[in-house]
This record gives C-alpha cells, sequence and structure tokens, in this order.
C-alpha cells in the first residue's frame, strides 16, 4: 500500500516469531525507483513483489538496498535480481554474510555501502546511514523531503531489537539508539509493523530498556558472580519456550558490553563485577 505519495510499504510471508511479516519499502521518485529491503526468499512472497511493482508503475526500478543480512530483509533480493536485473546493495560490514547465506555464493553485491551515500530519484533523496548494533552493518536510510526514516530493525514498534552476539554489538546498538533519536525524525516507517508516528518516545523507551535491563544484570552479579544460565532464571523468568535461546543471547551480548566497559569480568562461563 502506498504510505504517502511514492513511498510503499509491501508486507508478506511468514512471521518470524510471531512478529509482522517483514516490510518492503518500494520508494519512487520522478525518475527512478529503489526497493529498500526485499523480503523472504520465496516464490510466492516474490511473485506479490513484482505483481504490486508493475500495478503502481513508475519510473524504473534501479536498485536493491538491503538493510541487513537477516532472511527476512535480504532474502528475496536474488530473485529480484535474476528476474528483472535489478542491482543489489548493502553495507560492507554485511557483505560476506549476505553473499554466502542470501545469494548463495551465487552472485555478489553491485554495490557496497559504508554508510553516507545518497541517492537522488528524483522529487525524493534516499540518504543512507550506518546504523550498527542489530547486525554491523545494518543501515538505514533517511528521507529528508518527507522527514521520515526507514529503520529497519533498529527500531521497531512490535517488540525489541534481537542483538545476537555472533551478529551484532549490544554496545553500538545503544549507541546507534542515540543517534538515530538524535537525527529526529517526523516518522519511522519500521522492518516490520505499522509506522511510529512518535519516533523519538519509541526510541527513548528502547534506550530506557536496555538500561534497566542493565542494570538488572549488575544487581544480580552484586549479589554473586554467576554464568549466563544462572542470569537467564533471573532475568527470563517466563519467556516462551521458542525465545529462550533469543534471551539467553540477548544476556551474553550485555554482557559482552559490560566486560568491553571495564563493568564486569569473565572467568572461564562465570560473569563477576570487577
Amino acid at each position: 500500500m502506498e504510505l504517502e505519495p511514492g513511498i510503499h510499504q509491501l508486507a508478506h510471508g511468514r512471521k518470524p516469531f510471531g512478529i509482522p511479516s517483514p516490510n518492503v519499502y518500494l520508494i519512487q521518485g520522478t525518475d527512478a525507483s529503489m526497493f529498500v529491503d526485499s523480503g523472504w526468499d520465496n516464490e510466492d512472497d516474490h511473485i506479490a513483489r513484482m505483481t504490486y511493482l508493475k500495478s503502481v508503475g513508475g519510473p524504473p526500478l534501479t536498485e536493491i538496498l538491503i538493510t541487513h543480512r537477516h532472511g527476512d530483509h535480504g532474502g528475496g533480493a536474488l530473485r529480484i535480481h535474476n528476474d528483472i536485473g535489478t542491482p543489489t546493495s548493502a553495507h560492507r560490514l554485511d557483505q560476506v554474510a549476505i553473499e554466502a547465506e542470501r545469494f548463495w555464493g551465487a552472485a555478489t553485491l553491485d554495490r557496497v555501502l559504508e554508510g553516507g551515500e545518497s541517492y537522488d530519484l528524483g522529487g525524493l533523496t534516499l540518504q543512507v546511514v550506518h546504523a550498527p548494533g542489530h547486525t554491523v552493518g545494518s543501515l538505514a536510510v533517511i528521507i529528508p523531503e518527507r522527514n521520515v526514516m526507514l529503520s529497519a530493525d533498529s527500531v521497531l514498534g512490535v517488540t525489541t531489537t534481537v542483538v545476537r552476539p555472533s551478529e551484532g554489538d549490544l554496545g553500538k546498538y545503544v549507541q546507534t539508539l542515540v543517534m538515530l533519536r538524535d537525527l529526529r525524525p517526523g516518522t519511522i516507517y519500521p522492518g516490520h509493523g505499522r509506522p511510529l508516528t512518535d519516533p523519538g518516545g519509541r526510541i527513548q523507551q528502547l534506550i530506557d530498556h536496555r538500561l534497566r535491563r542493565e542494570e538488572q544484570l549488575l544487581a544480580e552479579l552484586a549479589t554473586a558472580p554467576q554464568t549466563i544460565d544462572q542470569l537467564f532464571q533471573t532475568i527470563y523468568p517466563t519467556l516462551p519456550e521458542e525465545r529462550l535461546r533469543i534471551g539467553k543471547e540477548q544476556i551474553e551480548s550485555q554482557l559482552i558490553k559490560l566486560t568491553n566497559e571495564g563493568r564486569v569480568a569473565v572467568d572461564g562461563v562465570v560473569y563477576a563485577l570487577t
């Protein structure tokens, strides 16, 4: 559907962990169009995307910008590329994972981004922002003419953002949240779910949530040194079975941040205050 002139939201396919289907954004200026993200690698989803693109018409599709490595955001890019030849792009720090996990080694990115790039679509400009945290190569996009931000998974309204130790960095994620808040977008179009009309308030909620989790961990470690499994029992006592692994990963990410800051030390698998 068209959210506002030239900005379309497509949401198709599987709902990861029960949250809404991933959003694909079609941005159309007077001279060119771009996809920001590409959804799942699924034939039905691909047909739906291509059908919508054909139905709205508009200027040629010149690029598929993949905001990060995950399959619900970059999985469909290769199908679009193979179907109509549209070039692909993503951040350098997610390049290897995207080419291996999303393209299966059958293609490479046509353009490697660093953040700071700008696309002039004719009346609409896409400004690329490096937003590390959720993954090290995560990107956000600003459209200054509309004062809107496409935040991908860095800012969600339906849930907090997962930061896995193997893919992201919680310390950088908190810094990214502050940076995105300070850009003061009027509206955020997130990677899942509906538009966020109070971006500053939502981002501050996410920052506060991370700080509260940090305080919880520090309070627990003040009672005694503990392992991740022990901390998990206190921090996430009622987490559903399907989210257990994610919960432990969040604790590990938080502990890595605190260790890097010199506030926590680890001896084998046991963490303690310094």
